[in-house]
């Protein structure tokens, strides 16, 4: 990315991924557009009309999303246990720590139950306009994040993802964010603008060009759009945001003298922008006989046309 600049990287990983996953894509849209309706009912169907995502997020406060009281409550144990002191050495990102182990898929299926739940996927493929697949590589589909300027020898100076910057896994992608304490100011909250005005910001700067870092100090971002036009995640638990992180620039984790917690889902489709499933080990997902045909896609991303049928008899 660095020689070709990281534009022109994502057009040449998408352009792979598009020779080698072709069919699978043209398979979940097709899926989408004639089946999402029976998909999501034999997933459990809603409890209530799907949420819109405009300008690239939408922000729940209802607190009604299903299992979202279950994977409240299981946080509170897993924040017990783990949080509140470093459990790795981690010097690219020494002020936050992902505390989700592999056998937390066993122990904790609320987590799994929600990330594909119908409610929370009609959201998600109605942005994407295909079935979505969690992610099984950077960034993961299921992190566990803790924040906490405690662990950060240099709080008061941003660095990393603490600085404004556009994904390029998968564009476009969903992020969806759950917090799982009350968030505020001193949280270090996750910090974004909307899509629109990110637009503005990528026309002005040249973003993604090869002159151009993948981390924008907010000298820079805030010579081009207004510093009022940035939206903090402070919200009670339990608020969920659904936002594509590709599309909207945004940065978190600043001197969180309050540590904070949140869950974060990453959503793609099956032709991503960069080469992570070829150079990354991929997380596999663990599938059950009775999971339905909409959970078994979005946990398998290798899942090929006529293994899942809209309807299962």
């Amino acid at each position: 990315m660095t020689r070709l600049g990281i534009g022109n990287t994502m057009r040449i990983a998408q352009a792979y991924n598009r020779i080698r996953f072709s069919s699978r894509d043209h398979w979940r849209r097709s899926m989408y557009e004639r089946h999402l309706d029976a998909l999501l009912q034999e997933n459990g169907g809603l409890i209530r009309p799907a949420m819109e995502m405009t300008d690239g997020f939408v922000i729940d406060s209802s607190f009604t999303l299903p299992h979202l009281d279950r994977i409240l409550a299981d946080a509170q144990e897993i924040i017990a246990e783990r949080c509140g002191r470093r459990l790795n050495a981690d010097s690219y990102r020494s002020f936050f720590q992902d505390v989700w182990t592999p056998q937390d898929y066993e122990k904790y299926p609320a987590f799994l139950d929600f990330a594909t739940s119908s409610d929370v996927l009609a959201v998600v493929a109605n942005y994407l306009k295909c079935i979505p697949a969690l992610s099984t590589v950077l960034p993961p589909g299921i992190r566990f994040v803790e924040s906490n300027a405690a662990f950060d020898q240099e709080p008061n100076r941003p660095k990393d993802s603490q600085l404004y910057h556009l994904d390029y896994h998968s564009r476009p992608n969903v992020y969806v964010i759950v917090l799982l304490r009350d968030t505020t100011p001193e949280s270090g909250p996750f910090t974004f603008l909307p899509r629109s005005v990110s637009e503005r910001a990528v026309k002005a700067l040249r973003y993604r060009s090869r002159s151009m870092t993948y981390r924008v100090p907010d000298e820079k971002i805030y010579s081009v759009i207004d510093r009022k036009e940035a939206i903090e995640f402070c919200y009670p638990r339990g608020t969920v945001l659904f936002i594509q992180s590709s599309g909207c620039f945004h940065y978190g984790s600043r001197n969180s003298v309050k540590p904070r917690f949140q869950l974060m889902l990453g959503y793609t489709g099956v032709c991503r922008t960069d080469f992570g499933e070829v150079l990354q080990t991929t997380q596999v997902y663990p599938i059950r006989p009775t999971d339905s045909a909409l959970r078994r896609m979005v946990l398998d991303n290798r899942v090929k046309p006529g293994t899942v049928a809209a309807n299962r008899q």
